[in-house]
């Protein structure tokens, strides 16, 4: 399986260190690229590696072509990183928010933390 991983990919965390980012990050690059769950999609590999019961789709927000997660009255997220995986593409933000992104532009998001 194809896996491209970008760190910082709007160029939007350049007051962090590497270190600050890949710290903030924590497990879940990890998760996502875990060879182990290949033959899953994202999500299932996800929900099981994560142990703490079923993910549940958050509403009312938007991701955009670039990555950024829109929340109606709130300022945007800006992606800490973008992971390409097969036909989905990984975009992990601050405060435990994730997406995944399928090819027809559908999208899951949940918070893991």
């Amino acid at each position: 399986m194809k896996i491209t991983e970008t760190i910082d990919p709007l160029n939007k965390f350049n007051h962090m260190s590497l270190n600050e980012i890949k710290e903030t990050l924590g497990m879940l690059p990890f998760w996502v690229v875990n060879p182990n769950h290949f033959d899953l999609s994202l999500k299932e590999a996800l929900t099981l590696q994560y142990g703490f019961g079923g993910l549940y789709q958050s509403t009312g927000q938007t991701i955009t072509k670039d990555g950024v997660y829109q929340y109606p009255e709130d300022p945007d997220l800006y992606p800490l990183i973008k992971i390409e995986r097969g036909e989905s593409t990984f975009y992990q933000y601050q405060y435990g928010l994730i997406a995944i992104v399928q090819k027809d532009g559908s999208s899951f998001c949940t918070r893991m933390d």
